[in-house]
């Protein structure tokens, strides 16, 4: 099988038809991709209904405890507490977790503001 440098230098050595020629079949080709990759169906990284409603029991019932910090999670297990998003998430990758779920968890008492017209 030829290397991919392989390729490159006979493709240097085609005439301009022939390079016209490649492109269109190239670019062809990559259209097909395209569309192959758009028709996969997405995998949500918020897991399954149960999942987040594990999740949702897990964040209500320790609010008291986490409230006014990031929490990371992984389905309702906890796996890291931080002052911040970045940090939160460094600790999850930390853990081994690239696709936990990280978010603000607020304080009981906590009143959410949402920014808007005056």
């Amino acid at each position: 099988m030829a290397t991919l440098e392989q390729v490159i230098d006979e493709v240097r050595s085609l005439s301009a038809a022939e390079k016209r020629k490649l492109r269109r079949v190239l670019d062809l080709e990559l259209e097909q991709v395209k569309t192959q990759d758009r028709a996969q169906p997405t995998r949500s990284e918020n897991g399954n209904d149960e999942t987040r409603g594990r999740r949702l029991e897990w964040l209500k019932s320790n609010r008291e405890e986490y409230g006014g910090q990031y929490v990371a999670l992984d389905g309702d297990r906890l796996l890291a507490v931080g002052p911040n998003y970045p940090i939160a998430r460094e600790k999850a990758l930390a853990a081994g977790k690239p696709n936990a779920f990280v978010t603000y968890l607020p304080k009981p008492d906590e009143i959410g503001e949402m920014g808007g017209w005056v």
